[in-house]
């Protein structure tokens, strides 16, 4: 299962596109901004395999997001792999102090992205 923080819907209708035709994942579920992604998880309801996260959104973004994630044990090896359209060398350095970070991908999401993720895929 994977988690899809990203507020813009036509990126979001895109790579939902992409995972389900490369059949990347199981499930898919979207969130609009982190505070909708952090409620999901702490409720307990579902547990995502990794999750994709945009940086800029609105109400939470992507590092209010990181932070508040960081406070909770469970979540602390839950692969992230940061999903944006910066391209600032700051914002990437600044994703890498977080451990459970594992990507800094630059949009759009490609299946080359995808296959580096999951070798399987495609």
């Amino acid at each position: 299962m994977v988690f899809l923080v990203e507020d813009d819907m036509i990126t979001t209708f895109l790579i939902k596109t992409l995972m389900e035709k490369f059949s990347f994942a199981d499930e898919i579920h979207g969130f609009h901004n982190g505070e909708d992604a952090l409620n999901a998880l702490l409720s307990g309801t579902v547990d995502p395999d990794l999750l994709f996260l945009d940086l800029n959104m609105p109400i939470m973004d992507g590092w209010e997001f990181l932070s508040a994630i960081n406070k909770h044990p469970k979540y602390a090896k839950l692969p992230i792999y940061i999903l944006t359209s910066s391209i600032d060398p700051t914002d990437k350095a600044r994703s890498a102090e977080y451990k459970n970070v594992k990507g800094y991908l630059i949009k759009p999401l490609s299946l080359k992205d995808l296959q580096a993720i999951n070798p399987a895929v495609g």
